[in-house]
């Protein structure tokens, strides 16, 4: 299991410093985290309206700035939550050129799509534009809106194991269940939990068939973020749970 950074407690100062990133402590903070080699890539959460009501996170313009500073030092997850995930990829197109794209995870939501056809014609763009391609699954929507036509398409398979849109939520029990019938639905598929995650629930979310832990405020929010970070790491790497595909 790997640990992906989620920045979305740090994303209010970081909008804040668009112009001077590099003088912030959020991207400080996060540059440390990164030196520590103990993270595979930093979550980035976009935000917009209507999927997540009243809330917009990560503009295409700090996505852009933070592109430009993490790009040499670690892969992205774009997890774009928003209805209308293919403008926001064609705006990053702008920025990110075709060759390096294939360090660049874009996951979208199986709830912004209003059939199943949308999802797949989604997934495939993002997969032509050089991207590699994920699809989430938010806590509240039912499993059997991820068909196994859908999954066929995507790299990887985000499991969200709060209601998406709000950081610092306690982890929901009901997501090991699903976790664990995901995997074993599509056992070549790199399976990502997103919420919640902590030492002990990322032990629960590892037996279920998590093979990647956004992990986000437990360690953004910590008094000493980079202790938060070798204390789940080290229990990540004493488990001898399942193996990543």
């Amino acid at each position: 299991m790997s640990i992906s950074l989620s920045i979305l407690e740090y994303e209010p100062e970081l909008s804040r410093r668009i112009d001077s990133l590099r003088e912030s402590q959020a991207f400080t903070n996060i540059m440390k985290l990164i030196k520590t080699r103990r993270i595979d890539s930093i979550h980035i959460d976009a935000m917009r309206p209507p999927l997540i009501p009243d809330k917009t996170r990560f503009s295409i313009d700090l996505i852009r700035r933070l592109y430009e500073e993490l790009k040499e030092e670690i892969p992205l997850n774009m997890h774009l939550m928003v209805s209308n995930p293919l403008e926001i990829i064609e705006d990053m197109n702008k920025f990110i050129k075709g060759e390096n794209r294939g360090k660049v995870a874009v996951i979208v939501q199986v709830e912004a799509f209003g059939t199943e056809d949308e999802t797949i014609n989604a997934v495939k763009t993002i997969k032509r534009y050089g991207y590699r391609a994920g699809i989430g699954l938010n806590l509240p929507t039912p499993e059997e809106k991820l068909t196994s036509k859908i999954a066929k398409e995507a790299d990887m398979i985000l499991v969200m194991s709060v209601p998406m849109g709000l950081g610092g939520q306690k982890y929901h029990k009901e997501a090991t269940g699903r976790l664990r019938g995901i995997s074993k639905r599509f056992p070549d598929k790199i399976i990502e939990v997103d919420g919640g995650i902590n030492p002990e629930t990322v032990v629960e979310a590892l037996r279920a068939g998590a093979n990647i832990a956004v992990v986000g405020s437990y360690i953004t929010l910590s008094d000493n973020p980079l202790e938060a970070l070798l204390k789940i790491d080290s229990i990540i790497k004493s488990f001898k749970g399942r193996i990543s595909p």
